[in-house]
């Protein structure tokens, strides 16, 4: 139980309450309103910020549509300098390059590269040996007729 001390602090009438949830209701509804107020604000500066970036996009594109963009033409005097010296060194590195091989047929009874003594013998005794086998065909040729 209650003492009679702390009884007047929580001694609070119905009216009173109901009184203060009212007040209490009535402010939350104008705080709500005002609220409501300003995002309609915001809406309608939303809306009207869309229809002027729409009207500076549209006002952008007519006026960069007709705009043209020409190049200079290009100067090719010294590509074409340069080709033309480069044309000419190749020219004259192909007139220096090597000339065609000429075929020569040549039979060489001491050739160029065997130096040996060994094969000067060879070829020494391979010549008398032919030129002996050409006289016994001859002698046998006129004892056969």
């Amino acid at each position: 139980m209650k003492t009679q001390e702390e009884t007047p602090m929580y001694d609070i009438t119905l009216t009173e309450m109901l009184k203060e949830v009212f007040l209490h209701n009535k402010q939350m509804q104008d705080f709500m309103s005002m609220q409501k107020e300003k995002l309609d604000e915001k809406d309608r500066i939303i809306e009207t910020g869309k229809k002027q970036t729409e009207r500076l996009i549209n006002s952008f594109e007519a006026k960069f549509s007709n705009i043209q963009v020409q190049a200079p033409k290009p100067d090719l005097s010294m590509v074409n300098q340069t080709l033309a010296s480069s044309l000419f060194t190749i020219n004259q590195t192909i007139e220096k390059g090597p000339k065609p091989v000429t075929k020569q047929i040549r039979f060489q009874i001491f050739p160029e590269q065997m130096r040996s003594p060994e094969y000067y013998k060879i070829m020494v005794w391979g010549v008398l040996g032919f030129v002996f086998l050409i006289m016994v065909y001859l002698l046998l040729n006129k004892l056969i007729k």
